[in-house]
C-alpha cells in the first residue's frame, strides 16, 4: 500500500504564471496600503500655517509642527529660527539645542504653544 504524499502548499500554486502576473503580484506586494496619504490643504489653510509661523517667530513661542513623513504623520516641537525663502525650508530648534530642517509642503498642521 502506497502512502500519501502531501505536497504542502505547492498544490494551490497555479500551474503556469505569466511574467505579467509575477509583476502585477510584486507590484501589489510594494503597496503598502496602511500608509496615509497627505491631506489637500487649500490656500487659506497654507496662509494660516504661514501666519502662525510668523507670529511665534515674532514672539520667540514655541510651535508645533505635524509633518508628512512617508506616508506617517511625525510630530516636531520647538522654535522656528529661519525661513529660506528660495527653498522654502524651515530651519527648526529643538528643545535639545538641535536643528532640524523641514520643507514647508510637509507640513500638515501648525500650532503655536502660547
Amino acid at each position: 500500500m502506497g502512502t500519501i504524499r502531501d505536497r504542502g502548499l505547492v498544490k494551490w500554486h497555479a500551474a503556469l504564471i505569466m511574467p505579467e502576473h509575477k509583476a502585477l503580484n510584486k507590484r501589489i506586494a510594494e503597496v503598502d496600503y496602511f500608509l496615509n496619504k497627505k491631506p489637500f490643504l487649500d490656500e487659506y489653510q497654507v496662509e494660516e500655517f504661514e501666519n502662525n509661523i510668523h507670529y511665534a517667530m515674532e514672539y520667540h513661542l514655541p510651535i508645533s509642527f505635524i509633518l508628512h513623513n512617508g506616508g506617517n504623520p511625525k510630530e516636531l516641537h520647538g522654535y522656528c529660527v529661519y525661513i529660506h525663502p528660495v527653498t522654502k525650508e524651515l530651519r527648526i530648534q529643538k528643545k535639545d539645542s538641535s536643528f532640524e530642517y523641514i520643507k514647508f509642503d510637509e507640513i500638515i498642521s501648525v500650532t503655536v504653544e502660547d
